[in-house]
């Protein structure tokens, strides 16, 4: 076993409580701003279930309109939290089935998401602003 093997862990360890915290501060400013009751609700739960957090994201935001425009605080989460997913999404497709394989490389796809998640958020946030 390699000296940098524990180093590798810890830190594909931190990225997924990062993840978490950013999928959870995203998801609680977004249920804010579309005028929901309970943000903290959805900020502890829908990173705990991916249901709810598809549920979340599939129905409940299409159909409660935002009552205010995304802050830069929510914009960094959402980018934090759709690279964290994405490069979630894309080591478990491309690597062999090991949760080895996934430790060490889900942080250089999440690395290489990052940059991807920015634009797409970026993005999104200028096409809403021109149609508003």
């Amino acid at each position: 076993m390699s000296p940098a093997f524990p180093l590798i862990v810890a830190l594909g360890t931190i990225l997924i409580l990062v993840v978490f915290i950013a999928v959870g501060v995203w998801v609680a400013l977004d249920a804010r701003a579309r005028g929901d009751s309970h943000p903290l609700f959805w900020a502890v739960f829908a990173p705990l279930s991916g249901v709810l957090l598809l549920y979340y994201v599939g129905w409940w935001r299409r159909k409660h309109d935002r009552e205010q425009p995304p802050s830069r605080r929510e914009q960094y989460a959402a980018v934090v939290a759709v690279a964290g997913v994405g490069g979630f999404l894309v080591s478990a497709v491309v690597l062999p089935p090991d949760p080895i394989s996934q430790m060490l490389y889900w942080p250089v796809a999440f690395a290489v998401c990052l940059p991807v998640a920015y634009w797409l958020i970026g993005r999104r946030q200028s096409t809403s602003q021109l149609t508003s």
